[in-house]
């Protein structure tokens, strides 16, 4: 419980003060009448009774910007002015103005609003999503006027409202309407459906001119007294593993915060494209899984139909670290847990083969039962780096180092693909499309 003068109350001692120097007793009574007056006034201020409740998205994309709102209530019998604020999980900040100011919270362009006994106000202000997770906005903070406008008197409420930040759910929303409007090509995706190819039987039909002739199907051919083809559709009832490595590569930050104060981390372009692999494998009727490490493993789900909810939870929470992965001990791990084959899609990155080798030879090692796919997400920075003009000798040096890493790098994943490790090499941006097109390859030439 705390009072805090009003201005009013501060213009009135101002405006008393000059009776001092005509008499010291009789400035003296009148500042002891207004702080009477001023007790009395935070003693109604205090009994006033309003109700305060709180809406805001449980769910936001990472660097979207969403809605909250304050609604109080005035269930006295008196109007009262209210000014209103409150805490921001660290996820969360209030979204900038045009002008680049952080707002605060509004009700008709005012950060206050006088409610008439029985009425409401609602104050709302707008929120943009810098880091991933899941948080709870904290205490909504009141001033209630007393009915003399002397004193305000401040209050908290706890008000609970937990919002998870979530990776991808953007691109997720993007890919349902243009799948449903049959444009998924404006985001740089394939066809869902890849009829002629793969391993499961759909129909027969005639033979056209440029069919592939390993497709005849020669016993139906002499029964029909015409050529006939055997048409095929990708198979379905596959596994997936989504397998992100949270180790201390993934905690690179691959674009700079900016204006907007958006983080956006290796691993956030990784989650952003576990999320939308997965709705598509479910799409396709494939069993789909997840599969967490670094020192540790830290979440494992067998590949299933289930809903994707649980799975989608737990890419909301997941923070990479500053420890080297065990990938030893999280591919021994699979050995024991995972026996039918399985497509495993790794979300990592590399360094040199050298530095890199535990990668390199367990992901080599697991092509012996299943079809890995390491998504190495690269960083455009040190691209430019590579590619930038020299100006002067730093900039030699720096660009030299560079051009080293990416050809080590290079090295490094060639020699993934000589042991029969499909490679995805992609930037952020272009992480999503690269990864749900390499699947849906993958599931066309049915090789799972």
């Amino acid at each position: 419980m705390t009072f805090l003068p009003a201005r009013r109350l501060l213009l009135l001692l101002t405006a008393v003060a000059p009776l001092f120097l005509v008499s010291g007793t009789a400035g003296l009574l009148a500042d002891l009448l207004l702080l009477a007056a001023a007790a009395v006034d935070a003693r109604r201020a205090g009994r006033t009774h309003i109700g305060v409740s709180r809406t805001a998205p449980a769910r936001l994309a990472h660097g979207e910007e969403g809605k909250v709102t304050i609604t109080v209530e005035n269930i006295d019998h008196r109007p009262v002015r209210v000014r209103v604020t409150d805490d921001l999980t660290p996820q969360l900040r209030r979204a900038r103005d045009e002008g680049g100011a952080e707002p605060t919270l509004t009700h008709r362009d005012a950060d206050s609003a006088w409610i008439p006994p029985g009425a409401e106000a609602r104050f709302a202000y707008r929120v943009r999503a810098v880091e991933r997770g899941r948080g709870n906005l904290g205490d909504v903070y009141l001033r209630l006027l007393g009915p003399l406008g002397l004193v305000w008197y401040q209050r908290c409420e706890s008000i609970p409202a937990e919002v998870r930040v979530q990776p991808g759910l953007r691109d997720l929303r993007r890919y349902r309407l243009l799948a449903h409007r049959h444009r998924l090509s404006e985001m740089g995706l394939r066809a869902m459906r890849q009829p002629g190819e793969g391993s499961s039987f759909e129909s027969l039909r005639e033979y056209v001119r440029g069919d592939d002739p390993r497709r005849l199907d020669w016993k139906a051919s002499g029964k029909h007294g015409t050529l006939i083809v055997r048409q095929t559709e990708t198979e379905r009832s596959q596994n997936v593993l989504l397998t992100i490595d949270a180790g201390r590569l993934m905690t690179e930050e691959l674009s700079e915060a900016g204006g907007n104060g958006v983080r956006r981390e290796r691993i956030d372009s990784a989650l952003a494209a576990a999320l939308l692999l997965a709705e598509v494998a479910a799409q396709h009727g494939d069993r789909v899984g997840l599969f967490v490490f670094s020192d540790q493993v830290h979440h494992f789900f067998p590949p299933a139909r289930a809903p994707l909810s649980r799975l989608v939870d737990t890419l909301s929470e997941i923070e990479a670290r500053l420890v080297e992965p065990d990938y030893p001990g999280a591919f021994a791990f699979l050995g024991r847990r995972l026996r039918r084959r399985s497509l495993i899609v790794l979300f990592t990155d590399v360094i040199d083969a050298r530095a890199s080798s535990a990668l390199l030879a367990n992901v080599s090692a697991a092509t012996r039962r299943h079809l890995p796919l390491a998504v190495a997400i690269r960083n455009p920075a040190l691209e430019r780096v590579a590619t930038a003009p020299v100006e002067d000798e730093s900039g030699a040096y720096r660009r030299a180092a560079a051009e080293e890493l990416l050809l080590l790098r290079n090295v490094a994943l060639a020699t993934m693909r000589r042991a029969g490790v499909l490679v995805a090499d992609t930037t952020p941006e272009r992480a999503v499309p690269t990864v749900v097109n390499r699947y849906l390859e993958v599931k066309r030439r049915g090789r799972v």
